[in-house]
């Protein structure tokens, strides 16, 4: 659980996701988060003990942020439940290129997973993977749900390839996006649902 914070330090943190997402963590200024924060440097030492201890702030904020935004795409999913299973975890997918133009949260967690700072590579992949684990644990109860005839075995299977593709749009989004990232969604949707739609013929 994350510890309660001043309104200060909750701003500090709303400048700070934005200039990280941007910077990432070594051309990151505490100087000038401070400024566009509307504070002096020593104030923002005052709420947090360094730069190390601002970033992993923002970091678990973009965590629970994005477990929030999964929470609520696999919410609206399960309304949905069409059979076959071809659409579990369809819409935390489609959803993904707005979230990401729209959110510093997620340009922020992804620039940070992806390319994390050295002294902070254990933290930051432990909270990745535990945010992974979540979104695993989401489409297996989808498919689970949708395709109740799938073998365990396979619904697991099936759960590392979505979990595949979630990471090859991610990295479109940090270095393509556009029209690479649609084919990219395209292609590899396709075949995990052609994949899905002959093993529920089968099942």
């Amino acid at each position: 659980m994350m510890k309660k914070r001043s309104a200060s330090a909750d701003n500090i943190c709303a400048v700070a996701v934005v200039h990280f997402s941007e910077h990432g963590y070594d051309a990151s200024s505490l100087s000038d988060i401070a400024a566009q924060a509307g504070m002096r440097k020593a104030s923002l030492y005052s709420h947090f003990a360094g730069k190390d201890a601002l970033f992993l702030d923002v970091f678990a904020d973009a965590l629970a942020e994005e477990q929030a935004f999964m929470d609520s795409c696999f919410a609206d999913e399960s309304a949905l439940a069409a059979p076959g299973g071809q659409q579990a975890g369809a819409v935390y997918c489609d959803r993904m290129a707005q979230r990401y133009a729209e959110s510093a949260h997620l340009r922020f967690l992804l620039r940070t997973a992806y390319l994390p700072p050295a002294p902070l590579r254990i933290e930051v992949g432990t909270g990745y993977e535990a945010l992974l684990a979540q979104l695993q644990r989401h489409y297996v109860s989808s498919l689970s749900r949708m395709a109740p005839s799938l073998p365990p075995q396979r619904v697991e299977l099936y759960a590392q390839a979505y979990l595949g593709i979630v990471d090859s749009l991610h990295v479109e989004l940090i270095y393509a996006g556009g029209a690479a990232l649609q084919q990219r969604h395209a292609a590899l949707w396709q075949i995990l649902s052609d994949s899905l739609a002959m093993a529920a013929q089968t099942a």
